[in-house]
């Protein structure tokens, strides 16, 4: 673990992936926090256990459940990526500038996209999404360039 601490890269890398896990957490209690609000449960032992007396469980997600999931989803769609390409990028000598612009980039727009998808904000959203493809795209790039 030693050599790596002394890595600009690995450690922008490794303080953008607790970040990023932190999200996805926040994320969670987000969905779970709206479930509760809306006593949207979908199993029958949440209603149950959770929900309180008189609350059953329903069929499908309540809109509000439903767009917190969605968030979920897309960060699922995307943050595994990051982890992936990311650590490739570092593994094959990423210089600390471009590490910095890349995880900084990723992440803050992940964290932006999360706030704006919350507040129903387009093209925000759609903005926030394509930079962080960008920044995947981009170490992508890279590392094919080295690599060929």
């Amino acid at each position: 673990m030693e050599p790596f601490l002394g890595n600009a890269a690995f450690r922008t890398y490794a303080v953008c992936v607790a970040i990023l896990v932190i999200k996805m957490i926040a994320s969670a209690v987000y969905t779970a926090s709206q479930r509760s609000r809306v006593k949207g449960y979908v199993n029958p032992e949440d209603a149950a256990v959770v929900g309180g007396p008189g609350v059953t469980a329903a069929d499908t997600e309540q809109s509000e459940v439903a767009r917190a999931l969605r968030i979920q989803r897309n960060d699922l769609e995307n943050i595994p990526l990051f982890f992936a390409i990311g650590l490739v990028y570092v593994l094959l000598g990423a210089s600390p500038l471009g590490a910095t612009a890349y995880f900084w980039t990723f992440t803050i727009a992940r964290i932006l996209h999360t706030l704006v998808y919350i507040r129903n904000m387009q093209p925000a959203r759609a903005i926030c999404w394509g930079a962080g493809v960008l920044s995947l795209i981009g170490m992508s790039v890279t590392i094919l360039w080295k690599m060929v």
